[in-house]
């Protein structure tokens, strides 16, 4: 007797919910990691197995956002070049766990989808995303004399990523 395909699905969306976690927790702790980086990790990945076992949406909420420490404290803490490298890393991983988690929380459920948007314009933003992250920490491994059209340079990328967000949350 096999398991119901909505079964499967979630399960396989509550695994891919622990492994992001996971990889985010040891891609941010490696290669020299402090306590406070391993703690933030046990904990976010704690989260996350709570998250994926319940289903409880404020649990997948805390574990992103534990996620999100643990690589923002692991960065803080070592400003070496292989960090800015784990960066952009850890961030296909922290969507690939936001994903997993409405997944996860939707596998399985009687919906309808009436249209769906092609794929192309659903991975777009989160591809920019990814390639904007790259473009940062390449430029913040570089070094770089401050000046006027490199700040405003800055203020233009973070004034389209705030459109784009936006964007993509209305649709």
């Amino acid at each position: 007797m096999s398991a119901p395909p909505g079964r499967t699905a979630r399960a396989l969306w509550r695994v891919t919910v622990v492994f992001s976690a996971g990889l985010c927790a040891l891609v941010s702790a490696l290669p020299d990691p402090s306590r406070p980086v391993l703690v933030a990790a046990a904990v976010s990945l704690l989260a996350a197995v709570v998250a994926a076992s319940s289903g409880w949406q404020p649990a997948g909420d805390a574990a992103v956002g534990l996620v999100s420490v643990t690589i923002l404290l692991a960065a803080a803490l070592d400003g070496s070049g292989p960090r800015a490298v784990a960066v952009v890393v850890t961030g296909p991983l922290v969507l690939l766990l936001l994903a997993a988690l409405d997944r996860g929380a939707t596998a399985g459920r009687d919906e309808v989808t009436m249209l769906r948007a092609p794929a192309v314009s659903r991975l777009a933003p989160a591809g920019a995303a990814t390639g904007s992250a790259a473009l940062v920490a390449v430029t913040a491994a570089q070094h770089v004399v401050p000046s006027v059209r490199l700040v405003l340079v800055g203020l233009a990328a973070a004034v389209t990523a705030l459109v784009v967000a936006a964007r993509a949350h209305r649709n």
